[in-house]
């Protein structure tokens, strides 16, 4: 029984031992591509069923084989130009066993990766590398063994394309469906790309003259950097790098010396170009595509903006206009008319019963009454928003509605006593079943958002629950002698 009652997409996880964490998990990249809880259950039983050992792209120890991996090939990457260039063979046993120790990751690496499952776009059906033996997979297979081989050091270098892939699947293996998270992600792979652009510029500053046993012109003679430290070398050769790449040529003073010179400042120079043009791209990429609600917003109170200067309206009245939007929309624009016709009807429903609910359990009339007939009230709730010292109605005037203080302050004021009513109170319901004359002038004391149920749409509702309506009818003729909130 209690297996029974654990949660479905995980039943088979739990139950098949150590095999559960190449199993699919579920989230939302995994609801996304099934499309139910079920069918993520059904893909466990399905790979298990197949008899075939396969990582599945939504497993946990995907997610985590990922983020290793990013972490390993970032350090390969800062440590084998700096090898390269100012260690000069004398690496030490530590680096030297995290160079054996990476580059047998990398060969398992590319072994496992013969068995990381994949979910074709035309397919939600999982399928294994090696199910999908073309002649061009087996040649690309070769191009990627062959390229993390050992032969020279600087082939070492070509898994930057590893870091650009593992990046794009950090995205999808760490749940992240999230605007402002997707914005982290993808600003610390820009600045990790223009720091690795750096770091090699500057290792090849110092890496050049040091292949042509450093000529009397060179600039590491110049700034006398012979028997320097590491450190010193490194920063001396990425500040030069740097100044290269900005061209502002502060701290490179002197012309290029040589042929061999002149090509590494231009690389420099070109490379710079290059990192200012991606920058540049991605900040507008980035500035255009995020926060769309505010920048919605702005532009709605531009063309507001333009329409009253058209009316030549009076200040005092703009003033007023601004501050109602403000206090309307909060800074950013949402369609919620169309949202929540969008949305399905429970959806809709839900989302009201979140926001309303309460407010219409305070009213009597509505107490105890049957949950589909409080769902469909809720569905005819209208959101206004009145400012401080707006007029809600005037004495006698016709009533159309009844409204609930969700924030806020009014005072309500009758021939005989003024009453103030907050949150969660309510005013207005002896109109809603009779359409009579306003008792009070209701005035807002501060901003209030208000939530108001019409007198026409509440009887489109009733007309489909008659006992009920017999019930308000009953209440509202007791309740015409003895109004207590209007």
């Amino acid at each position: 029984m209690e297996n029974s009652q654990a949660p479905v997409g995980r039943r088979t996880a739990s139950t098949c031992g150590w095999r559960g964490v190449f199993l699919p998990q579920l989230n939302r990249q995994s609801l996304s591509v099934y499309g139910s809880e079920i069918a993520v259950e059904k893909e466990c039983i399905r790979q298990l069923q197949s008899g075939v050992w396969v990582i599945h792209p939504f497993s946990p120890i995907r997610s985590y084989y990922i983020m290793c991996m990013v972490a390993i090939t970032f350090l390969n990457l800062i440590g084998i130009p700096m090898e390269i260039a100012f260690l000069d063979g004398y690496s030490g046993v530590g680096w030297e066993g995290f160079n054996v120790f990476s580059d047998t990751l990398f060969l398992m690496d590319v072994a496992l990766n013969f068995r990381m499952g994949i979910i074709s776009e035309d397919s939600e059906e999982l399928q294994s590398h090696s199910d999908t033996s073309t002649s061009g997979s087996k040649a690309s297979r070769m191009v990627r063994i062959l390229m993390f081989v050992r032969i020279i050091s600087l082939v070492r270098l070509l898994r930057v394309s590893r870091l650009v892939r593992f990046f794009n699947e950090v995205e999808k293996v760490s749940n992240a469906n999230l605007e402002y998270v997707q914005l982290f992600f993808r600003i610390l792979s820009l600045f990790m790309m223009m720091f690795l652009l750096c770091h090699w510029n500057g290792c090849i500053q110092y890496f050049v003259p040091m292949l042509e046993e450093f000529p009397s012109d060179c600039w590491v003679r110049r700034e006398k950097l012979m028997n320097a430290t590491v450190g010193e070398k490194y920063s001396f050769g990425v500040f030069r790098a740097l100044s290269h790449m900005i061209q502002i040529s502060y701290g490179s003073t002197e012309s290029p010396t040589n042929e061999v010179e002149l090509w590494v400042v231009m690389t420099s120079m070109l490379s710079g170009a290059l990192m200012y043009t991606v920058l540049v791209a991605n900040a507008a990429a980035i500035i255009t595509n995020v926060d769309q609600a505010a920048k919605a917003y702005k532009n709605k109170m531009n063309h507001l903006d333009d329409y009253m200067t058209f009316l030549k309206l009076p200040n005092d009245l703009r003033l007023r206009i601004n501050k109602y939007y403000g206090a309307r929309y909060g800074g950013r624009w949402f369609d919620e008319k169309n949202f929540l016709i969008s949305v399905s009807s429970a959806l809709r429903e839900e989302i009201l019963t979140v926001m309303c609910s309460s407010l219409l359990n305070n009213v009597p009339m509505f107490q105890n009454r049957d949950v589909n007939f409080l769902n469909t009230v809720l569905l005819q709730f209208q959101h206004e928003v009145f400012q401080e010292d707006d007029v809600i109605f005037h004495q006698n005037a016709p009533g159309d509605r009844m409204f609930f203080i969700e924030h806020g302050q009014v005072l309500v004021e009758t021939d005989s006593f003024p009453q103030e009513l907050a949150d969660g109170d309510y005013f207005g319901e002896t109109c809603l079943m009779t359409k009579g004359k306003r008792l009070a002038t209701v005035r807002a004391l501060t901003t209030c958002q208000l939530f108001s149920l019409s007198s026409d749409r509440f009887q489109r509702v009733l007309q489909s629950f008659p006992d009920i309506r017999r019930d308000m009818e009953k209440y509202a003729q007791q309740d015409k002698e003895d109004v207590i909130h209007l």
